[in-house]
């Protein structure tokens, strides 16, 4: 006997994803809860998820309070190594002279900043 394994066709069950996970920390999660809690203390209809309440505050703040949050977190995820290389960009260009000579200068007012005030 046979078997025929040429003629068997594998049916792929490709489901389309609508969503995705995010992962948000508790203090995070803690916020929404109590927004949700509050929304849900009412007499009448369903009952207020977390996606709603989070969707509908999205929809209704505007550009100028979107860009404002876009600028606060772009400053926020900036290192310490990241200020001083904005620092830099934005001063050498009004300090007269190499960004050799501008580090030297640097170091000299450091130096004098921290024999005055010791710690």
């Amino acid at each position: 006997m046979e078997q025929n394994t040429a003629n068997k066709t594998s049916k792929s069950t490709a489901k389309k994803a609508d969503s995705t996970a995010i992962r948000f920390d508790k203090a995070f999660m803690k916020q929404v809860s109590k927004l949700v809690d509050k929304a849900n203390k009412k007499q009448f209809g369903r009952k207020v998820k977390p996606k709603n309440i989070l969707v509908n505050l999205l929809n209704l703040a505007d550009d100028n309070l979107i860009e404002n949050v876009i600028k606060k977190v772009q400053e926020d995820s900036l290192t310490s190594k990241d200020h001083d290389a904005l620092f830099l960009k934005e001063n050498l260009s009004k300090f007269q002279g190499t960004k050799e000579e501008f580090d030297e200068k640097m170091r000299q007012l450091m130096a004098s900043f921290l024999s005055q005030n010791p710690a």
